[in-house]
């Protein structure tokens, strides 16, 4: 039988060995960056038009101001945040099992209709309302008669900077931003995509057709510029466009529904985000607490 005094010091051997491995071992990598994004929803403004002209309420300026949003991309995992919904600032986790948002809004605004979930009270007038959903890929999009997990400009966010793990999974499903499609659009959601990513470990896309199962084109997606961080490509600015059918009957047509641009204003390599551990470990919808 061996000596236990020996067998005691190689596992101590192991165990310092396994400690310094840890201590050396790379960190999670991630890259945070600040964007621009501006919407032009050109299917609306005609729409809105037309009704004007036949005595609706006057429509609001076609000019509009681009948003600024906040990313930390990782190649599992990223954080996003911004102005998302009118008087509310949001926060959203992929964490590679959930998808997490933080909405903190004024108590008496309706910062998005679909958010129907418990809020919490975090200081007099504010109110933070928390959402936990299962994902495996952090893909937003949702097929036809389930609601989408993003508003349009997250998913145009998340399209450009996040989509990386996504695009990996043999046999995803890629949906347009805009998920009136589900409403308006005389298709099954069995949609094709021709996609071309950047081969680096992220693999966001280059460029992206989406087109319905009848080849009808509905979605471009191009980016203009590149920059390099981490030996990971990103684009320095994008555009895209969605397509569909039109608010008033037309044979067989096809308009622009609405055109999107981004540009980054700022990059760098970032810390991994930082989750509350009483939020990223929320397994139910929600939770609620008292006022402060």
């Amino acid at each position: 039988m061996e000596n236990p005094q020996i067998v005691r010091q190689r596992i101590r051997l192991l165990l310092g060995f396994f400690l310094l491995f840890r201590c050396f071992a790379p960190a999670a990598q991630f890259v945070e960056l600040k964007a621009e994004i501006e919407i032009n929803n050109w299917s609306y403004w005609f729409f809105a038009d037309a009704r004007e002209l036949a005595g609706g309420e006057p429509s609001k300026s076609v000019f509009t101001k681009s948003t600024e949003v906040r990313f930390l991309v990782g190649t599992n995992s990223w954080m996003m945040e911004g102005d998302f919904y009118s008087n509310a600032s949001v926060t959203r986790w992929f964490t590679g099992t959930n998808i997490i948002d933080v909405i903190n809004h004024y108590a008496n605004s309706n910062p998005a209709s679909n958010v129907n979930f418990p809020v919490v009270l975090t200081q007099p007038g504010w109110e933070k309302t928390t959402r936990v959903r299962e994902s495996a890929d952090g893909n937003p999009g949702r097929p036809v008669l389930v609601a989408d997990l993003m508003d349009v400009r997250g998913k145009i966010g998340w399209l450009a900077f996040c989509s990386g793990p996504a695009l990996k999974i043999p046999g995803r499903q890629v949906f347009p931003p805009d998920d009136l499609w589900k409403e308006r659009c005389a298709c099954s959601g069995n949609f094709n995509d021709k996609t071309v990513v950047f081969e680096d470990s992220l693999g966001l896309p280059k460029s992206m057709e989406i087109f319905t199962e009848k080849g009808q084109l509905i979605l471009q997606y191009q980016i203009r510029q590149l920059v390099n961080v981490l030996g990971w490509h990103f684009p320095l600015e994008f555009y895209l466009v969605q397509y569909g059918p039109p608010h008033w009957p037309r044979t067989n047509s096809w308009e622009v529904e609405f055109t999107a641009k981004g540009k980054i204003s700022s990059i760098n390599v970032g810390a991994p985000p930082f989750i509350a551990p009483n939020v990223k470990h929320q397994s139910g919808s929600a939770i609620k607490q008292s006022a402060n």
